[in-house]
């Protein structure tokens, strides 16, 4: 199903302008916009929960890597 949007010229020009900065075409940047906004954080963070589930790391040792980089970000 295809829908039309219009935009005014000005908003035309600039997202052509990013489209192609991306390499996209101004309807791709705006498909890629629409997508970006339907994002959960929950979808975002699926694939990192699924391997960290596979690489038998514990809770703790996750907690304890997560503190760590906080740590090393803090010193710099």
């Amino acid at each position: 199903m295809g829908t039309t949007i219009t935009l005014d010229q000005r908003r035309y020009k600039a997202a052509a302008k990013r489209a192609r900065e991306l390499c996209k075409t101004p309807e791709q940047y705006i498909e890629s916009l629409i997508e970006a906004d339907t994002l959960t954080f929950e979808k975002v963070l699926m694939p990192v929960c699924k391997k960290f589930r596979r690489s038998g790391v514990g809770a703790k040792e996750l907690y304890a890597a997560i503190n760590e980089a906080r740590r090393a970000i803090r010193l710099q």
